[in-house]
């Protein structure tokens, strides 16, 4: 018995594998003219109701993640502030809000990207940095050039077009979906360019104030310019796994992703591992600090890769029926129906003389969530190797297989899960994944992005002196 994972929650959403007008993430509206309607308030009301009605009927444990007073509370109080028609973005800004309260990374509503699309097809641009989120404030995540000018990778963001920087986190982290606030702020880091267009309206043009190595500036950019990775330090990555050496017996296997075609993953692997036995390791680092999931076949071959042993990547899953997941004919059951099943799919380690029989950590952070938590646990639980970062903002046990369904009026798009999955283990406490290994930010390393927690793993395993190759 297989379940999949079927969501990513990184930029690009994307899912593969799964089939089905309620697994499509992106569908085009039927009515275009939609985008530049206003909705009757009554209608917008109707709205809220069905959101969370729709979400409540399909997620498979909605008391146990929603605070259900905190979210009626608010439910009534937006309804209450709805006295004049909106179009789909005013009306996101508005109904939004709720997303949070879902408190589950795979239940949220999605910003109107239909509208987004049709003002990139005009040549609009969205913000156009990748940043990466700290206890210590946000950074640019590479740097950047344009015609002479640079945006140096480890910049302080702090204030975008007037606005403070943390005042936008602070905001934006209610319009997404996630267990814990510190997973929620991960999200808008991913999908700060989606978020700064849906909640300020801020496209084309950017006024940043920075802080770099004890400096305040500003950087001015609009629509003609063309802001690329520089040359120096951009690492292009085709694939969703990327492999390097650290040292002479070190290893570094950054898996960024685990939302790709299973096939294709098994080849990349095949590669990275074959590359990994001609170099003769002793240690290998694999980072999923950046993953925030996909399905559960192409976890397993990873892991399969490092196994000493048997193992299965979950215990037990729970699936929560409703009228389009029952099946043909409706053959799993009815709808509302709760199915309980144990994991009974143990995986043999990979035979092959690729096959990795040295030390391994795993860095996992906030954002690493969904499959990507699941190999996580799956490492930990049957002691493949050292769990080393920060605490994930998800939690162990996750939910997954998400559903999704339209609002009736403003044909909003929600995303809501139907599955939950309990650890290797057999816990069921409801908790995130605690490393072996905490490492805490260091400002000063941030600032000049260097990987602090690269820099500990390769201290505990004995080669610090080669911290130089970790920036």
């Amino acid at each position: 018995m297989k379940a999949i994972i079927c969501i990513v929650l990184g930029a690009t959403l994307l899912l593969n594998g799964c089939t089905g007008a309620h697994l499509d993430i992106f569908p085009e509206l039927e009515n275009p003219a939609l985008m530049q309607e206003k909705i009757a308030p009554e209608l917008l009301r109707e709205d809220i109701d069905a959101l969370v009605t729709g979400v409540k009927m399909r997620h498979p444990n909605f008391a146990g993640y929603a605070d259900e007073v905190k979210l009626f509370q608010q439910v009534a109080a937006l309804k209450a502030q709805i006295t004049a028609p909106m179009t789909r973005v005013e009306f996101f800004r508005h109904i939004g809000q709720l997303s949070h309260l879902f408190q589950d990374g795979h239940s949220f509503l999605i910003w109107p990207y239909q509208e987004l699309n049709a003002l990139r097809e005009q040549g609009a641009k969205p913000f156009p940095f990748l940043v990466k989120l700290s206890s210590n404030g946000v950074f640019v995540a590479k740097q950047y050039q344009y015609a002479g000018q640079q945006l140096p990778a480890g910049s302080q963001l702090m204030r975008i077009n007037g606005v403070a920087v943390a005042d936008i986190f602070a905001n934006a982290h209610r319009y997404v979906g996630g267990e814990t606030e510190a997973l929620r702020q991960a999200f808008v880091a991913e999908r700060l360019p989606f978020l700064l267009w849906a909640l300020y309206d801020f496209i084309n043009q950017f006024d940043i104030e920075y802080r770099h190595q004890g400096k305040t500036q500003r950087l001015h950019i609009d629509n003609q310019q063309s802001w690329q990775v520089a040359e120096a330090t951009a690492k292009p990555q085709k694939t969703e796994v990327s492999y390097r050496r650290l040292n002479a017996t070190t290893g570094y296997l950054d898996v960024t992703s685990f939302d790709v075609d299973p096939d294709e993953f098994s080849t990349q692997l095949n590669t990275t591992f074959s590359n990994i036995a001609e170099d003769n390791l002793t240690a290998l680092v694999i980072d999923i600090r950046h993953n925030t999931g996909g399905n559960t076949d192409t976890a397993t071959e990873l892991a399969s890769y490092i196994a000493d042993k048997p193992f299965r990547l979950v215990s037990q899953m729970t699936e929560k029926l409703n009228a389009e997941n029952r099946g043909v004919f409706g053959y799993k059951g009815q709808a509302g129906d709760m199915i309980s099943t144990s994991w009974d799919d143990y995986v043999k380690p990979n035979s092959s003389p690729q096959h990795f029989d040295g030390k391994v950590v795993v860095l996992i952070g906030p954002v690493t969530y969904s499959a990507a938590i699941v190999f996580a646990t799956t490492v930990q639980d049957n002691q493949f190797g050292l769990l080393a970062g920060k605490a994930t903002g998800g939690f162990a046990n996750q939910t997954a297989q998400g559903n999704l369904f339209n609002l009736p009026h403003s044909q909003l798009r929600a995303y809501v899960a139907t599955r939950l999955l309990v650890r290797p283990n057999g816990s069921s406490a409801v908790s995130a994944v605690i490393p072996d290994l905490v490492v805490t930010d260091n400002l000063q390393d941030q600032q000049n992005a260097i990987d602090t927690t690269l820099q500990q793993v390769l201290h505990h395993l004995g080669t610090a002196e080669n911290h130089a190759k970790l920036q």
